[in-house]
């Protein structure tokens, strides 16, 4: 599981992914949320695509298997952006929103969650310690 995570950059740039990641996790939640909210009843894969995505959203922000959930993120947003309209979406109206909306979860799947995230708590480095055991001949 470490090969899918980068190495979790603290200060700054940790600070700067974080923010990333709330923006990218909450613009997709709040948008499969107006997806369920618009449509009274909206076609059957329409509900399956909306609820992945809203799921992907909250694990987003609070960065739990990052690499994962913002990959499904830019998938779905490509294809959204491919297939949809924009203007018919609420949040991400524009064609220039949704290809930024892509490329920054593409950012995401890259540089990963950062150190301040249920990722680097679960996966983050650890310290090994080797120590020398001492032999009975040994002088």
């Amino acid at each position: 599981m470490q090969r899918t995570f980068s190495s979790f950059p603290s200060g700054w740039a940790g600070a700067a992914l974080l923010v990333l990641r709330l923006v990218v996790g909450a613009s997709a939640t709040f948008e499969a949320g107006l997806t369920f909210a618009r449509d009274h009843a909206p076609a059957h894969m329409a509900t399956i695509a909306a609820a992945s995505v809203a799921i992907a959203g909250v694990a987003l922000i609070i960065g739990f298997l990052t690499p994962i959930a913002s990959s499904f993120v830019c998938v779905i947003g490509a294809v959204i952006m491919g297939v949809m309209h924009p203007a018919a979406l609420l949040l991400l109206n524009s064609t220039m929103a949704a290809f930024e909306f892509v490329v920054m979860s593409a950012v995401l799947v890259i540089l990963g969650p950062g150190a301040i995230s249920v990722d680097a708590r679960l996966f983050g480095r650890r310290e090994v310690a080797i120590y020398r055991a001492s032999r009975p001949n040994d002088s």
